[in-house]
């Protein structure tokens, strides 16, 4: 999936003037010009809510990370509730509820993201990567990957492995969040380097090798592992610092849902690069979705987000 540009920048030396009553015009005459490929219509983005979710509705459950894989798209809830439905794109149905095996106080539950790989041949899906992203330290370990198998009925899972970055360079402030590159077998990180509160706060993106289910129920990065990272804003200078939600990967694209969806801090979708290291696109969604967006799954071409008050919807022309 491409989101497209949604603003055109009108082209400079580039001239448009109809002629009317004047005659036939002079075709003879050709020139030349500078810059991009010409497009006289913007592009079309379509927003449709798609209903309200079916989680616990108790205090200390707000609605956190999701994705999707088929026809099942699984909803985590802060400390690790899971709600799997059956979904179509357009209607979900609610199938099953359990807590993860990863369930934790401290157990954000930021961003879920399928793998690769499957534990049986029979799982209805592959292993799903849940961000504990938090800023407290949760048995010796922060901001861990916590890698669960939905078991074959849809009404529970088992932990299967565990990722924890060992921080020595101090890379990361608050918070990281993880999300599978499935097309390239990569984890990437993203986060902040101090907080969001604060003006000298960076945002940077760090890319792993996805360990395989082989390595073993616990698998410790560090440094050497390290296949790249870098800070957004030694590429971007547009000074963005938005509250960080959700990640997907798509065709070389990281996608982050951002913002606490009020006037003060709007809902965003930016569209990163990570090939060419540069801003693709910044959606404002501020107007169309209303509530915190949380995270982003990709279904036959649009992109399904996840809020605080409910699912959204978004086709692209």
């Amino acid at each position: 999936m491409e989101i497209k540009r949604l603003i055109i920048v009108p082209l400079l030396f580039l001239s448009l003037s109809p002629v009317f009553g004047q005659g036939k015009p002079d075709y003879s005459e050709t020139g030349s010009y500078s810059g991009g490929k010409i497009i006289l219509s913007d592009n079309i983005m379509r927003s449709r809510f798609l209903g309200r979710l079916e989680g616990r509705a108790e205090k200390g459950y707000a609605y956190q990370g999701m994705d999707i894989y088929g026809k099942w798209l699984v909803s985590l809830q802060n400390q690790g509730y899971a709600t799997i439905y059956d979904f179509n794109g357009k209607k979900f149905k609610k199938v099953s509820a359990f807590d993860l095996k990863s369930k934790n106080s401290l157990n954000h539950a930021n961003v879920a993201s399928f793998g690769v790989e499957k534990v049986d041949s029979d799982d209805p899906m592959p292993v799903l990567y849940v961000s504990q992203c938090n800023k407290k330290t949760l048995n010796g370990m922060k901001d861990v990957a916590y890698v669960e198998r939905i078991l074959p009925d849809l009404g529970g899972s088992e932990l299967v492995q565990t990722i924890n970055f060992k921080d020595e360079g101090h890379l990361f402030g608050y918070a990281l969040q993880w999300v599978v590159d499935r097309e390239g077998r990569f984890l990437y990180g993203y986060g902040n380097t101090i907080n969001n509160s604060d003006p000298a706060n960076r945002h940077r993106i760090i890319k792993f090798r996805l360990p395989k289910l082989s390595a073993g129920s616990y698998v410790e990065l560090t440094s050497k592992d390290i296949l790249e990272t870098y800070l957004i804003e030694d590429y971007d200078n547009r000074g963005l610092n938005p509250v960080g939600q959700g990640l997907l990967v798509k065709n070389g694209q990281l996608i982050m849902p951002v913002g606490l969806g009020k006037r003060e801090e709007p809902s965003y979708v930016l569209v990163w690069d990570l090939v060419g290291r540069r801003m693709r696109n910044v959606l404002d969604v501020s107007e169309t979705t209303k509530t915190e967006l949380e995270d982003a799954a990709e279904y036959d071409g649009a992109l399904i987000l996840q809020s605080q008050g409910g699912l959204w919807r978004l086709d692209f022309d």
